[in-house]
Formats: structure tokens, C-alpha cells, sequence
């Protein structure tokens, strides 16, 4: 059985407690009801969690063969990523917060990709993003996003006493978000987030045993990631 197979089924598990476990607690009721007509005073350090599961779409790379340029599909690199992702960063007031993320994505190889080997590989994004909620005094406060940063992505490959690696990077020219916080005090909420980013690739790096190269991409695509999960938020400063 495979990594993955392995994995879905704990991620599913985890997935659930955690909705159970916050959705079993009382939400938070503002003095004016759920609408969260009266504006809340909300802002302060805010960190975030985020777990989930993540798409790949897009192509990685174009590869030159012969004179046609193929382009290798991001999903035959990865075929899915567990992203631990955390937000850092600051509610200006009660609708804006700006901050940094970061994540670190356990990503699966697909097995046509690493045949007769042992392979693993993560996903790192890391950068800055804005946030705006639209109902931050309620008991449930929608919210949209947007950010930027840059993406590295690493392969490690073993096979008959052999080792090697692989790794690429490139800006993440932008991502947009979508999410939705239950409440359960003005300091606390979880819930559902989705996030679509674009990206291109635009360096590569490889080493086996002792010998290692190291260039610039020079058929560059664009690749996307669709990640979804569920999200805590946590607000530290509240004036």
C-alpha cells in the first residue's frame, strides 16, 4: 500500500475530529445577534493554522525534445500535497489583517513518475497576504484574500544504494482565498478555506552522489495549486 493510501485515510480522520471537536463548542453570539451589525473593536497579532489537501494543475516545465518543446504536467511530478500551512500577522482593525504565510506541503509521487524507486518530495510557499472580513463582529465572518510570495519544490530519489535530489523554485505571482470563520469568541474561530494560487518555476537544481548542476529554466510554464481544508484563527490583542 502506498504513502498516500496511507495518508488519505488519517487526513479524513483528523479532518472530521477537528470539525467535530469545534463545532460541539457554543458559537459566539454578539451583543447585536450573528449579523454582527455593531462593529467589533477586533485587532491585534492574529495567527492561523491550516490543514487540507492540495491539487496540482497546470505544467511544471516545458521539456525540449528534438525541436518541439513537451511540457511535463505538474500533476505527473506530484500528485497531491497534506499542506501544514501558518499565518502570521496583524488585524489592523476589525475588517483588514496583513501578515506572512508559510507552508510546508507533504506531497505525494506518483508511482508512473518513480518507477522502481523510493521517492518522496514537499512543497514550501512562503509570502505575504491581505485579508478582508466582511462580518469580523459576528458569529460568522466571511473573508476573502490575496497574496503573493514564492514556491520551492523538492524530490528525493533512492534506488539500488543510489541517492539523489532534485529541487525547483520560482515566484508565486499570486493567490487568491476564500474562507468562512465560526466563531466561538471575538478571539477564536475555525472554519472551511480554499485557496487557488499561480505560480512559474524558474530555476532547477539536481544532485546524485557527488556530482550536482544547477540552472536557469529556460521553457518556463505557469502551474496552479487548488488547496482546501479548515483554518483556525486566532486573534492574541484585542483593543
Amino acid at each position: 500500500m502506498s504513502m498516500k493510501r496511507k495518508l488519505q485515510p488519517a487526513l479524513l480522520v483528523a479532518l472530521v475530529l477537528i470539525g467535530r471537536a469545534a463545532f460541539a463548542q457554543e458559537p459566539y453570539m454578539p451583543p447585536t445577534g450573528p449579523s454582527g451589525s455593531e462593529q467589533s473593536e477586533l485587532s491585534g497579532i492574529e495567527l492561523g493554522v491550516r490543514v487540507g489537501y492540495g491539487l496540482p494543475l497546470g505544467t511544471a516545465y516545458g521539456i525540449p525534445v528534438g525541436a518541439v518543446v513537451q511540457n511535463a504536467k505538474w500533476s505527473d511530478l506530484i500528485s497531491g500535497m497534506i499542506p501544514f500551512w501558518a499565518d502570521v500577522g496583524y488585524r489592523i482593525d476589525p475588517n483588514w489583517y496583513v501578515g506572512g504565510f508559510f507552508q510546508f506541503g507533504l506531497g505525494f509521487v506518483p508511482s508512473s513518475f518513480c518507477q522502481g524507486a523510493s521517492c518522496s518530495s514537499n512543497d514550501l510557499r512562503f509570502g505575504l497576504d491581505v485579508h478582508y472580513h466582511f462580518l469580523p463582529g459576528g458569529t460568522l465572518d466571511p473573508w476573502v484574500g490575496l497574496g503573493a510570495g514564492y514556491e520551492i519544490w523538492n524530490l528525493s530519489v533512492s534506488s539500488g544504494g543510489i541517492s539523489g535530489s532534485a529541487s525547483t523554485n520560482g515566484w508565486e505571482f499570486g493567490n487568491a482565498q476564500l474562507g468562512l470563520d465560526f466563531k466561538f469568541s471575538p478571539e477564536v474561530g475555525v472554519g472551511p478555506f480554499v485557496t487557488f494560487s499561480v505560480a512559474q518555476f524558474a530555476n532547477a537544481s539536481a544532485s546524485v552522489q557527488a556530482l550536482s548542476l544547477s540552472q536557469s529554466i529556460t521553457n518556463k510554464t505557469i502551474h496552479e495549486w487548488l488547496i482546501f481544508g479548515l483554518r483556525g484563527v486566532f486573534d492574541l490583542t484585542l483593543d
